[in-house]
């Protein structure tokens, strides 16, 4: 995945905002993005290569891990390439059910792929291996492809000769690259410094407290995928500008509501799901919780930037947030160790959200008060949409 990120060069964000604007041929445009993906899985083998010379290689891929499990990795990331090209282009066309069912049937023929493999390995009494770990990951990223394929077939249409979109795709992916990168560091820059200052212990501690709190992204992150083709594809700019408030707001709340219960159960869940070795996570986790709430509108709003075209932005949101969490750390993770990487953390999510909030009413004029404070409207927009929900559920 750390190849594919590096390598990807952002592909997928152009192809949604190409593809949801009308200006993509699909099947031109699935042909030379085939290209790109096998040049991209090229190079990525080429830098694996030459780093397993390097003392860097025991932290990449498991000792055990000889010639064919290189071929593997490639295999890897030549298929899950191609998968977030394909869900690019199904996103861009905003067929979100179709994306989401293909991703489902996609986890499911890897969890077969695992509970046979399980099975097999138990009656004939052998062990699981890294190798055939990363075989089954293959089988199912290429699996993924193939379903992807289909659910693409009828929009295969056009001539393959015709001008694809491809130009436009990287022209916009470069600078959402650039914020992409950014904003990885910003997530997982703390976990390095945590690394040099706490040593493993602390490594593992902070790491269960992030993606725990990162849980709540779950929200935000799922109506930012429709968010973003949705704007692209809109020629009401002030339309989308009212709804992207509004989800913006109720994404906010509903991840406070979220927040609230993992702070009232996570001193008690944490250590019983994951053990007594694990408590020590529980105070980071409560620190972690302001900052990944607040972020929820940062990705809401991200969405919006980048489908009026304007990914530029978030790379100046994602720079400054990257900023604060290098101070924050050089200062608090030698004094607080793991809990000064959480407050660190919450200092630059709230840094970056201010900071993209500040864009969004500069850009639209809508005020920050409709992006953050839930309306009665929005209560009674709750309400009706569950009885709503109720209903056809009992209808069906």
């Amino acid at each position: 995945m750390l190849f594919v990120m590096a390598f990807g060069l952002s592909l997928n964000s152009g192809i949604i905002y190409v593809v949801a604007g009308g200006r993509a041929v699909i099947n031109g445009l699935l042909l030379r993005l085939a290209l790109v993906a096998l040049f991209q899985t090229f190079l990525s083998t080429v830098a694996l290569v030459g780093l397993l010379q390097t003392p860097l290689a025991s932290a990449l891929v498991p000792p055990e891990v000889e010639r064919w499990g290189i071929i593997a990795i490639a295999l890897l990331v030549l298929g899950n390439l191609l998968s977030g090209q394909h869900r690019s282009i199904l996103i861009g066309l905003q067929e979100i059910p179709r994306v989401n069912l293909i991703n489902l049937y996609g986890q499911i023929i890897i969890l077969g792929i695992i509970i046979t493999i399980i099975g097999v390995v138990f009656v004939q009494g052998g062990r699981l291996t890294a190798d055939l770990l990363i075989w089954v990951q293959v089988s199912g990223a290429l699996g993924v492809v193939v379903l992807f394929s289909w659910g693409l077939k009828p929009w295969l249409t056009g001539s393959i000769r015709q001008e694809s979109g491809l130009r436009e795709v990287i022209t916009y992916s470069l600078p959402s690259y650039l914020a992409n990168m950014a904003q990885f560091l910003n997530y997982r820059l703390d976990i390095f410094f945590v690394g040099y200052f706490a040593g493993v212990t602390g490594v593992g501690l902070y790491s269960l407290a992030v993606g725990i709190a990162q849980l709540l992204w779950l929200v935000s992150g799922a109506t930012s995928q429709v968010l973003f083709p949705d704007v692209a594809a809109s020629t009401d700019r002030v339309s989308a500008q009212q709804r992207t408030a509004r989800i913006s707001r109720l994404s906010l709340w509903l991840s406070i509501i979220l927040a609230g219960g993992v702070a009232l159960s996570g001193n008690t869940l944490l250590p019983l799901v994951f053990g007594t070795a694990f408590e020590e996570s529980v105070p980071a986790l409560m620190w972690l919780l302001p900052g990944v709430t607040i972020f929820s509108v940062a990705n809401v709003i991200g969405s919006y930037l980048a489908g009026i075209g304007k990914p530029h932005l978030n790379l100046a949101v994602a720079l400054i947030g990257l900023i604060a969490t290098i101070i924050f750390d050089f200062i608090l993770i030698p004094w607080l160790g793991v809990v000064g990487a959480a407050i660190a953390s919450s200092i630059s999510y709230t840094t970056t959200t201010l900071a993209i909030v500040a864009i969004f009413t500069r850009e639209t004029k809508i005020t920050a008060e409709k992006v953050l404070i839930i309306t009665i409207d929005d209560i009674y927009l709750i309400f009706s949409t569950i009885r709503k929900i109720l209903r056809n559920w009992h209808a069906s």
